[in-house]
C-alpha cells in the first residue's frame, strides 16, 4: 500500500506544486528508550524479553515522541483503558493549545522539574485522571519533554486508529484546500488504504509552505510544498560553479 502511495505522490507532482519526496526517520532512538523504560515495566521473571506483546502498538513508527507514545499505549491496554487515557491526554493538549500561560507552563526550560511535576500533579488530581495518565505525564516532565507532549499524543493517535483499522493523513497546505481538491486528494490517498482499512484526513494550514502541501502518512511524507522546491533552487544556487 504504501509504495502505491508514492505513485500517487509522483502522479500529484504534475498536478500541484512539484517537489521531493522525504522519508521521516526516527532519532535518538537510544535516549528515548532509556527514557520510557521509567515508565514500562521490566519483563516479570521467567517473561521472554523479546516475546511479541499483544499490548503493544499495531504498527511500527520511529522517534523519540513514538517511542513515549508506545509507552503509554502498551501501559494502558494492558489497564484496557485506552480510550480514558487517551482523552485524558488530549484534555491536557487541548488546554496548552488554548491558555497561553498554560502552554508556557508547560514548555518553559527555566522552570524547575520539581515545580512543573507538583503543578501537573494538581493539574491530574484536580481533573481527576487515571493513575497511568497522570504517572506518564509526570515521567514526561521529570524527562524534560512536555514541549513533545503534542507530537507524543500524535503518535498514540495513529496507534489507536492503526488499532480501529483507521490509516490517518494529514494534509499541510498553504492555503486551504478547496472542498473539490480535498475531495479528490482524499480519493487518491483512499485508494491506496488496505481494504480493511478507513481512511481518516486531518487538514491544517501553514502560510510557510508558500504554496503546494504535505502529506504525512504513517512513516510517509511527501512534500509537495513550493517551498520545498524553493529550498532545493537556493541549495542549487549556493554549489559552487562547476560542482
Amino acid at each position: 500500500a504504501r509504495d502505491m502511495l508514492r505513485t500517487t505522490a509522483t502522479a500529484l507532482w504534475s498536478r500541484f506544486v512539484p517537489a521531493a519526496r522525504q522519508h521521516l526517520t526516527g532519532a535518538t532512538a537510544a535516549s528515548a528508550q532509556r527514557a520510557t523504560r521509567s515508565f514500562c515495566a521490566p519483563p516479570a521473571a521467567g517473561e521472554d524479553e523479546y516475546e511479541i506483546d499483544e499490548h503493544a502498538p499495531p504498527l511500527n513508527l520511529f522517534g523519540l515522541p513514538a517511542r513515549y507514545a508506545s509507552a503509554l499505549y502498551t501501559a494502558a491496554s494492558k489497564a484496557g483503558n485506552i480510550p480514558t487515557v487517551q482523552a485524558e491526554f488530549k484534555s491536557v493538549i487541548d488546554a496548552a493549545n488554548g491558555d497561553a500561560k498554560f502552554k508556557t507552563f508547560l514548555e518553559d526550560p527555566t522552570m524547575s522539574k520539581t515545580k512543573k511535576i507538583a503543578g501537573l500533579t494538581a493539574f491530574c488530581d484536580g481533573a481527576n485522571f487515571a493513575p497511568i495518565t497522570k504517572s506518564f505525564l509526570v515521567v514526561v516532565a521529570e524527562n524534560g519533554r512536555l514541549t513533545q507532549a503534542q507530537k507524543i499524543y500524535d503518535a498514540l493517535e495513529e496507534y489507536t486508529l492503526a488499532a480501529a483499522g483507521q490509516v490517518k493523513a494529514t494534509v499541510t497546505s498553504a492555503q486551504p484546500l478547496s472542498a473539490a481538491q480535498l475531495s479528490e486528494l482524499t480519493q487518491k490517498l483512499q485508494v491506496h488504504v488496505d481494504a480493511t482499512e478507513s481512511l481518516k484526513v486531518e487538514t491544517k494550514v501553514d502560510p510557510r509552505l508558500v504554496g503546494g502541501f504535505t502529506v504525512a502518512m504513517g512513516e510517509d511524507f511527501f512534500d509537495l510544498s513550493l517551498m520545498s522546491r524553493i529550498r532545493q533552487m537556493e541549495a542549487e544556487l549556493a554549489k559552487p560553479i562547476g560542482a
